[in-house]
């Protein structure tokens, strides 16, 4: 396989002399465009729902699940990122286990302590089910 750094004629090689690969440099700009595309998603959710309110497609649950969309994205990015080293998949998983957790449980929470009353029952499921597959995701990795 050839390498940056073999392959001269290119203004690339230039640039990086590192000896990286091409599907290294593809997976890294790659993961790089998944981030920033997750986290424009979690910062602009609320502006997507209005814009399809105006065509008469928007609810307020699609804010929760443009935001998990865009914590999955940006898990995705995070995962492939090639300076982390191994184990991607597991890595990205627990990462967007973890984040979608967190976001969860703050749903829950602005729920009872906003409103005073008991979220719905299907939150606190997805909720309870992302950490525990977090927390199982997390003894795997410690373990082995």
């Amino acid at each position: 396989m050839k390498t940056v750094q073999q392959t001269r004629g290119t203004s690339l090689s230039d640039v990086y002399r590192t000896g990286i690969t091409w599907p290294q440099l593809l997976r890294a700009i790659a993961a790089a465009v998944s981030v920033i595309a997750g986290f424009a998603i979690i910062l602009a959710a609320v502006a997507l729902n209005r814009m399809l309110a105006e065509q008469g497609l928007g609810s307020p649950g699609q804010v929760v699940g443009f935001r998990l969309v865009g914590i999955a994205l940006f898990a995705v990015g995070v995962g492939f990122w090639p300076a982390l080293g191994g184990k991607r998949i597991r890595r990205g998983l627990l990462f967007y286990g973890a984040l979608a957790t967190l976001y969860l449980a703050t749903l829950m929470l602005a729920t009872m302590v906003g409103i005073g009353t008991w979220p719905a029952p299907l939150l606190v499921i997805a909720a309870t089910g992302h950490g525990v597959a977090t927390l199982v995701l997390a003894w795997a990795w410690l373990k082995g």
